[in-house]
């Protein structure tokens, strides 16, 4: 922690809240925080409290939420940023285009001990991340008109900071913590799902599963950060005998890799001479399978194309190809077929009738 005087306290974190609520750093704060960095905190804190949600929030959703200006909102990330409320991740999004999104930043670490003044028990500049004593609600003096009803369903509680509440003292551990709650949320796992592994499940098989999550996403076996959530808090997985498996899973993926590749039929050299002349310059594995499956068909229609306009003769001659049936015959050529179906032998073309 650090301050500023005319900026005031700086935090090392956030505590996460277990109900909607505010944490309990944010009311002593409010004599240096201004309105658009009050209004960013309230705005992450609601979007932390969604359920089903957590997720980080962008810039125009901070407009839409607090109703802010794209400048207010900046000033108000800068300070919230600055005094250790939120922290900012990069995200890849449509198209490869980086944006920055931002959420609540969680308290791993603080001190327990408060330097209290004595003489009026006021808690000094130095409060942060510390105990400080309970806010004594002061009440209005209640009009006789106000009914007392004692069955309402509706129990509001006011806020109390109590001087029991325990933060987490600064330490090597939790430096650990901090370091792999970043880690944990840039492949995706929520702040509050993160913070539930690191306090409930030792530090060294959450460092494992995050070793082996690289290479469960390589070979299959995991389609998302649920993977890893699943490994570090089900007692049943033995992740050596998880890390051997994914081990396996890569040998034989490399082996299919290896596999030679099937050869792709190819064309005769006269076949792609004729197909130069009509001025063919796309691919040749469509038009290799064509002529695999019916070289009749193919040659009629190479032939067929040669005898149509330079510039619309590739393009006839694929279309014909696709349709599966065989080029339109000329008037000579029709006439030719007729005249052989009824005169064959060696002089029937010298025949006429």
């Amino acid at each position: 922690m650090s301050k500023n005087e005319s900026f005031g306290p700086v935090l090392d974190g956030i505590t996460l809240p277990e109900t909607i609520i505010l944490p309990p750093e944010i009311v002593p704060l409010l004599p240096w925080m201004n309105l658009a960095e009050l209004k960013v905190t309230v705005a992450a804190i609601a979007r932390l409290m969604q359920v089903g949600g957590a997720e980080p929030i962008t810039l125009s959703e901070f407009e839409t939420m607090t109703g802010l200006s794209r400048p207010a909102v900046l000033d108000g990330i800068e300070r919230a940023m600055k005094r250790g409320l939120l922290t900012r991740f990069e995200m890849t999004g449509y198209r490869g285009h980086t944006m920055h999104v931002y959420e609540l930043k969680p308290r791993f670490i603080g001190e327990k001990n408060l330097p209290i003044d004595s003489s009026n028990g006021s808690i000094g500049k130095d409060f942060i991340g510390k105990k400080f004593l309970p806010i004594t609600p002061i009440k209005a003096k209640q009009s006789k008109d106000v009914v007392n009803d004692s069955d309402s369903t509706t129990n509001l509680t006011l806020l109390n900071l109590s001087a029991s509440t325990n933060f987490s003292q600064k330490t090597p551990e939790n430096d650990a913590k901090n370091a792999l709650f970043v880690q944990l949320r840039k492949i995706g796992i929520y702040s509050k799902t993160a913070r539930f592994l690191l306090d409930n499940f030792p530090l060294e098989r959450v460092v494992k599963c995050l070793s082996l999550y690289p290479l469960a996403v390589k070979v299959g076996r995991a389609d998302g950060p649920g993977w890893l959530v699943k490994a570090v808090s089900d007692p049943n997985w033995n992740l050596d005998v998880e890390q051997a498996d994914l081990q396996e899973r890569l040998e034989m993926q490399a082996q299919k890799q290896d596999k030679p590749k099937p050869s792709k039929p190819k064309l005769p050299k006269g076949v792609l001479e004729a197909l130069r002349e009509i001025g063919w310059n796309g691919g040749m594995d469509e038009l290799a399978e064509h002529y695999q499956h019916d070289r009749h068909a193919f040659k009629a229609w190479l032939d067929w194309a040669k005898k149509q306009p330079p510039e619309h003769a590739a393009a006839r001659f694929l279309t014909g190809l696709r349709s599966g049936i065989l080029p339109p015959v000329t008037e000579v050529e029709r006439e030719e077929r007729r005249r052989r179906s009824y005169t064959s032998g060696k002089y029937a073309e010298f025949i006429e009738h």
